[in-house]
């Protein structure tokens, strides 16, 4: 056997296979100023995630991207309906005027009948549930001016009811029934609130519920046409005058 050389024993294998090898600086990049991880906080190698930086999105993470960009389209297609309003207007025109590719738009909504429906039903759901608050907190009366004050800071969105209900006279416009619907909505719950104010005896006895909603209907939109017309009218001081009317005495 050659000098400085001793055969390997079987203690010395022992201590070889249970000796675990620690890597060297050339093998694992660790920065100067922090401690390596320890092992035990390393997962096995077949549970490594891949080591790009932005994993691509799950399904649910697009589906949340789809909707939030589609609310995106309704929002800014509501602004463009409110300004130019629908009839003369293009899906390509819409969808220049938003900022968007005409495929896009395509894509998320098919056609200009389907954007519209998607503009007016997200109108009447977000003004739907601050309404109903506004009256759960102030009572029927009280709430009628406050919402014609809050009207008259939303020109833009005023204009598009307004453009809305003129074009849909028509019965073959596509938000005609839409728009005859969200009417005969708007009355029914008009009346429901004169039947419960009523009921408290907060508003007259002798009132008649059904004419009354009408009226009112037709008060609240009428104004707003006039207002639209010319900024002076005061749409809040005119409802209340008509809401003190109504009230018991």
């Amino acid at each position: 056997m050659p000098s400085g050389h001793r055969g390997t024993t079987a203690e010395d294998e022992r201590r070889r296979v249970g000796r675990r090898r620690t890597p060297s600086a050339d093998t694992v990049s660790v920065p100067p100023t922090s401690a390596a991880p320890p092992t035990s906080a390393v997962p096995p190698a077949s549970t490594v995630a891949p080591t790009s930086a932005v994993a691509p999105p799950d399904g649910r993470t697009r589906y949340a991207n789809g909707q939030r960009r589609r609310a995106e389209i309704v929002d800014a297609a509501m602004e463009v309906f409110a300004e130019q309003g629908f009839n003369n207007l293009s899906l390509r025109q819409i969808a220049e005027a938003i900022g968007v590719s005409h495929t896009l738009l395509r894509h998320h909504f098919g056609t200009k009948d389907a954007l519209l429906q998607a503009v007016l039903t997200r109108r009447e759901e977000t003004e739907a549930r601050w309404r109903d608050a506004l009256f759960a907190e102030h009572g029927l009366l009280d709430a009628l001016p406050r919402i014609m004050e809050h009207n008259a800071t939303i020109p833009g969105l005023i204009q598009l009811d307004s453009l809305m209900r003129a074009e849909a006279v028509n019965p073959d416009h596509p938000a005609h029934e839409y728009v005859v619907g969200l009417a005969r909505r708007f009355r029914a719950h008009l009346r429901a609130d004169l039947a419960a104010e009523q009921a408290a005896g907060r508003i007259r006895e002798d009132l008649d519920l059904e004419l009354t909603a009408t009226q009112l209907v037709a008060l609240i939109e009428g104004l707003q046409s006039e207002w639209l017309l010319d900024r002076s009218v005061d749409m809040s001081a005119v409802v209340r005058s008509f809401a003190e009317d109504l009230r018991a005495t």
